[in-house]
């Protein structure tokens, strides 16, 4: 069942070579990969942080937003707070430019793309300013293009 989410947009910023590198697509880490994890306690997985036994699409939520890079999945981290977009697009800065993907939730029925509030599932949320919501492809690859309403080049923010 696709989560109701409470905003239109979504927002992915990433930085102007990784944009080039990836020819626009939003391609998650782990191409082809089920989007499930299955989790042991003990592997920073915490009692009473949301996870379950098993293998879940639910563990795969929690893993991912902890960290992406050593937990890699085939899921999208993006956020409906353009600022937030920005931040990670720059790098807080580090880069002069960069690009955030303005994502169309409401075309994700029709184009398959299953949404994941992480509020929904972490019970402490690694950045809870982000409201941050992964998106998975139905094949499992990039985010399809047509939910990808406008490709906004921005600048570092000033200090």
């Amino acid at each position: 069942m696709q989560q109701k989410l409470d905003f239109r947009f979504l927002y992915r910023g990433v930085n102007a070579e990784l944009y080039r590198a990836a020819k626009a697509k939003l391609s998650p880490k782990a191409p082809g990969q089920e989007f499930k994890r299955h989790i042991y306690w003990g592997e920073e997985v915490y009692w009473g942080d949301g996870s379950v036994f098993g293998e879940s699409e639910t563990n795969a939520v929690i893993m991912h937003q902890r960290d992406s890079g050593k937990y890699p999945t085939s899921g999208i981290s993006t956020t409906p707070v353009f600022e937030n977009a920005v931040r990670y697009a720059t790098h807080d800065r580090k880069y002069p430019s960069g690009y955030v993907y303005k994502i169309d939730v409401k075309l994700f029925d029709l184009y398959g793309v299953k949404a994941f509030s992480i509020d929904q599932y972490a019970l402490r949320p690694a950045i809870p300013s982000d409201q941050e919501v992964i998106l998975v492809a139905s094949d499992l690859g990039a985010i399809p293009e047509n939910v990808i309403v406008e490709i906004i080049e921005v600048t570092s923010p000033s200090p």
